[in-house]
């Protein structure tokens, strides 16, 4: 269960960003993540909620923006959406693309409320 070291990374890169002197407490850390990045998201929403008690994050909330998948054939360059890898160009039927967007995870912010 690779979601429970991303929730403690989540953790740490939290802590290491709020300002020592910050009397704030961290009400929610929101994040991009891909439908092709193979994070379960309820696995990651689980772990982070266990892994948060009694941490600067005990208060916090774990909002995650899903990035659907987007790949372009490499032999006709349409792009199109994609879910799952292995997926065929709707257009060529080849399997030969790039994915462009769906492989993210970033975190994108951290609010405290002071």
């Amino acid at each position: 269960m690779h979601e429970l070291s991303i929730a403690h990374s989540i953790l740490s890169i939290a802590e290491k960003s709020i300002p020592t002197d910050s009397k704030g407490v961290v009400t929610s850390v929101s994040m991009q993540i891909g439908i092709l990045s193979s994070i379960e998201i309820e696995a990651l929403r689980f772990a982070f909620e266990v892994i948060k008690t009694n941490t600067v994050l005990e208060k916090a909330e774990l909002n995650i923006d899903v990035v659907q998948g987007e790949a372009e054939c490499l032999s006709c360059q349409t792009v199109f959406p994609i879910n799952t890898y292995g997926t065929a160009c709707p257009n060529c039927k080849s399997y030969i693309y790039n994915i462009l967007k769906g492989k993210e995870m970033k975190m994108q912010s951290i609010t405290i409320e002071e």
